[in-house]
This record gives structure tokens, C-alpha cells and sequence, in this order.
């Protein structure tokens, strides 16, 4: 039987200047929970110490990270308040379902490189989705400051207290690891600005094939 697709959601309002560490956090302890290759953790502390999160101590996560929240923190403007999405995709690689018509006779697909006909025999699946929006603020002086710093530390203590608990509570949706060797499930993070573009991330998430 197909299992169904996981949604977790999370939603955060913070200092622009403090969102590009509470976005890498949330990201990195998402990653670690779910990442079922051989782990080497890492432990990382944001604002001001009053954070501690683990990070998969990888070349490719880490570049990874780092470059989509770079492109979070592009797409926040500088001054004014903005909302932003960050999505974060687990998939598995699946067999695709044949249409009808291709057992009837030989179809140009089979004349292909093998490579080609590789890809286009499989698909990838999203089985859980983290969906994360962050609201920016600007703090206007040194007390709206100390007092966003505060709240972006009791935010992100609780955002990463329940990616916590989801993960580990949650396990049921998972697919079945047929290779432990490596990370079998590819991730996939996308940035969405603004509310406009979030209906067609939706879209773009729940087909079969993800981009």
C-alpha cells in the first residue's frame, strides 16, 4: 500500500538579522533525524549560546544548507517586514508506473541509452514534507533588539524541541532502506517568498516527481 505524505508545519517570527542561524538550525536538526546513512554529528549553539543544535557532519549537507539559506536570506528584503517559506523534502526513488500503452509493442523509450531509460523508469516520491514560515521583523532600536533576541531563543528552542519529538514519534510513513549504505532518501529544500508562490510549491510538492 502507498503511504500517505508526512507534513509537519512550523511557524516563525524573528529579527532578520537572527533568521539566517534559526533557519540553518532548524534545517540541520531536521536532516539529522532523518538522515539513516552513517552519521558523524556535530554540535553547533546560536544566539549567544543559548541554543544547541546537532548537524550531520557533511561536506555535501553542509554546502547544501548553506546555499538555500543564502537564498532564504536573499529573498528576505533588508528593511520591512516579509514572510517567507522554507521547504524541506524527503523522497524515495520508486519504480514508474508503466502507461498502458507501453505493453503493447516496443515504444521509442526502449531504443533509448540506458541511462536515459533509467530515468525515465523512475520517479522520486516525497514521503514528508517540513514546511516552515518565517515572518521578518525589524527591530527599531537596542530594547526591540534584546527583546527579539529573546523571543527568537524561546522560539527556537521550541521549533527544534518538536522536530524532535515529530521525528522520533513518527516513524511509521518511513520507506523501507533497501541500500544502508550511504543516505538512501534524497532531500530536496525550497525556498518560497512571499504567500503567492506557496500555493504552487504546494502543487509542485505533491506530484509524484519532485524537481
Amino acid at each position: 500500500p502507498t503511504m500517505e505524505r508526512k507534513v509537519v508545519t512550523q511557524e516563525l517570527s524573528l529579527e532578520r538579522s537572527l533568521i539566517q542561524d534559526v533557519a540553518k538550525a532548524l534545517l540541520h536538526t531536521i536532516i539529522f533525524h532523518r538522515y539513516f546513512g552513517n552519521v558523524t554529528p556535530k554540535s553547533n549553539t546560536i544566539l549567544s549560546s543559548a541554543v544547541t543544535y546537532a548537524s550531520v557532519d557533511n561536506t555535501d549537507v553542509l554546502r547544501t544548507v548553506d546555499e538555500k539559506v543564502a537564498e532564504l536570506m536573499q529573498a528576505i528584503p533588508a528593511a520591512g517586514e516579509a514572510r517567507t517559506r522554507v521547504s524541506l523534502h524527503f523522497t524515495e526513488t520508486k519504480p514508474r508506473r508503466k502507461p498502458a500503452s507501453a505493453w503493447f509493442g516496443k515504444t521509442s523509450g526502449l531504443k533509448s541509452k540506458k541511462g536515459r531509460e533509467k530515468e525515465e523508469e523512475e520517479e522520486e516520491v516525497c514521503w514528508e514534507e517540513w514546511a516552515i514560515t518565517i515572518n521578518s521583523k525589524v527591530a527599531r532600536t537596542e530594547r526591540e533588539r534584546n527583546q527579539m533576541l529573546a523571543s527568537a531563543q524561546d522560539q527556537a528552542k521550541d521549533a527544534l524541541f518538536l522536530v524532535i519529538a515529530q521525528a522520533d514519534t513518527h516513524k511509521d510513513h518511513i520507506p523501507l532502506i533497501a541500500d544502508p549504505q550511504g543516505n538512501p532518501f534524497p532531500y530536496h529544500i525550497t525556498i518560497a517568498p512571499g504567500a503567492g508562490l506557496w500555493s504552487s510549491m504546494i502543487k509542485r510538492a505533491i506530484l509524484p516527481g519532485i524537481s
